[in-house]
């Protein structure tokens, strides 16, 4: 793993982790994340080898040019590969590991585009892993969406828990907004005149508890 938007997730979820299987979902910190962001989503387990989209970055809106919080984790797979990584998925769930792949999505006119996609186990407040930490970067020039990958390349790494295990302190988790989320303005905008502004689709909540 060499990209470096790759590596500030995994580094950010092994810091988190700290000798566990996984950390929880809402351990996670946004704000250490920053530069990561637009390229992360949250899936949530809804059956067996099902999930569906909870939180997801601009970068992955726009390779499908629309909201993809709620649709199914398969929405972004070339349909010959959406039983495998149904399958990928489910085993992340059931015996946590760390999954990397290799996509690739083509077109008839024009290069291939690649991407490389990091899939990481979450834990909720129950002990039960629930939750997948995504982050999916694509190099190069998209088509016109929506653009489906297929799988063309797979990393397993096993997760060994320590025996002596440290709970990082609480601080900010993701937040996983029943609505649509419109962020302060942060920096300038490049929205033209008569140009509807879009929404954001990561932010930060404090817990309390």
């Amino acid at each position: 793993m060499k990209n470096p938007i790759l590596l500030e997730i995994m580094t950010h979820w092994e810091r988190l982790r700290a000798g566990r299987i996984a950390p929880l979902r809402s351990e996670i910190d946004p704000r250490q994340i920053e530069n990561a962001l637009e390229y992360a989503f949250i899936l949530e387990r809804t059956s067996t080898g099902q999930a569906r989209f909870r939180i997801a970055g601009m970068h992955i809106c726009d390779l499908m040019n629309m909201e993809v919080r709620g649709m199914p984790a398969t929405t972004l797979i070339d349909q010959n590969c959406r039983a495998r990584y149904s399958h990928l998925i489910e085993r992340i769930f059931l015996k946590p590991v760390i999954m990397e792949l290799e996509l690739t999505a083509s077109y008839p006119s024009r290069p291939d585009l690649r991407a490389e996609l990091l899939l990481l186990p979450m834990k909720c407040e129950t002990g039960e892993v629930s939750r997948i930490l995504g982050c999916l970067v694509a190099d190069g020039q998209a088509a016109t969406p929506p653009n489906r990958f297929a799988i063309t390349g797979q990393k397993t790494t096993r997760i060994i828990a320590r025996d002596h295990q440290v709970r990082p302190e609480k601080t900010y988790g993701f937040a996983e907004p029943a609505s649509r989320y419109v962020p302060a303005p942060s920096r300038p905008s490049n929205t033209k005149p008569g140009q509807a502004e879009r929404p954001g689709y990561l932010r930060l909540i404090t817990t309390t508890d």
